[in-house]
């Protein structure tokens, strides 16, 4: 079952290649078939098996020998990983599944965020309607106690409200994340966070609500966020001056929230707390 799961990610990971390269460019993800960049020819199945194909054949084109980046291999290394992940923590359950399909999705704004300093509205949208269907799975199956109730005074008499916290973890996430980007614009002077990162706050909120996990993935990113900055600059890869993309930070930071939640939650808010 291990090898199956690893092997079904890393062909969705082969996939997420496709997508990663070209959704940005509004291309079709179906049409024309994969092909070399270099040489044109069209590649087949002995060129397409998920990294073995790579290690094969030594990460060149099998056509005109041209080399091919070494990250289609990784990301297909890197779903199949995430597959196992999933089934492993969660089982073979649909909620497996929602959250295999969750990570793929931030895998894909990781890298084109990274290539394009963009965040296809897609993924956010994505995270949001993943978030409404787990959120309406557990209102059925637990009723009120799954949602978020205060109580409010009117006329004299108390009413309990309930609200879904996959719709409250999607307006918190959005709106700290533009409440953050506008206080940094005003300071200095120029924009800090774009939109695609409120958007994909945003449908982050919606897969873990507004509790401590959100917490600890706010913390968890905007540290290694810092951390990541500074080596960059450190390093002379980027410049004081130049954007460096935080969305990449945002997703993995969530993909391991995901993944791990009452882990790195404890872990981060004890680190936190000191």
């Amino acid at each position: 079952m291990w090898v199956l799961v690893g092997a079904l990610g890393a062909t969705i990971g082969s996939f997420l290649n496709v997508v990663i390269y070209r959704l940005p460019q509004r291309q079709s993800l179906v049409s024309p078939p994969s092909h070399c960049f270099s040489c044109g020819e069209r590649l087949g199945v002995v060129d397409l098996v998920p990294v073995l194909s790579y290690l094969w054949l030594r990460g060149r084109c099998r056509h005109c020998g041209r080399r091919f980046s070494f990250r289609y291999a990784l990301v297909e290394a890197a779903t199949g990983a995430l597959a196992l992940a999933a089934v492993f923590f969660y089982g073979p359950t649909p909620y497996a599944l929602a959250i295999f399909i969750a990570s793929c999705a931030l895998v894909v704004a990781i890298f084109v965020d990274i290539d394009h300093m963009i965040i296809p509205d897609q993924v956010p949208l994505l995270l949001v309607v993943l978030g409404l269907t787990i959120d309406i799975y557990r209102l059925s199956t637990f009723g009120r106690e799954a949602a978020i109730a205060y109580t409010q005074s009117l006329g004299g008499a108390d009413h309990v409200v309930y609200l879904p916290v996959s719709v409250v973890g999607a307006l918190l996430g959005g709106g700290i994340f533009l409440v953050i980007g506008w206080v940094f614009e005003r300071i200095m002077g120029r924009p800090s966070l774009g939109m695609g990162d409120v958007k994909l706050a945003a449908g982050v909120g919606a897969m873990l609500g507004p509790g401590y996990p959100f917490l600890a993935f706010f913390l968890l990113a905007m540290v290694s966020g810092a951390i990541i900055s500074v080596a960059l600059i450190a390093l002379r890869l980027r410049r004081r001056d130049q954007y460096i993309p935080f969305g990449p930070m945002l997703a993995a930071a969530a993909i391991l929230m995901l993944l791990w939640p009452e882990e790195l939650t404890r872990w981060v808010l004890h680190f936190y707390r000191g």
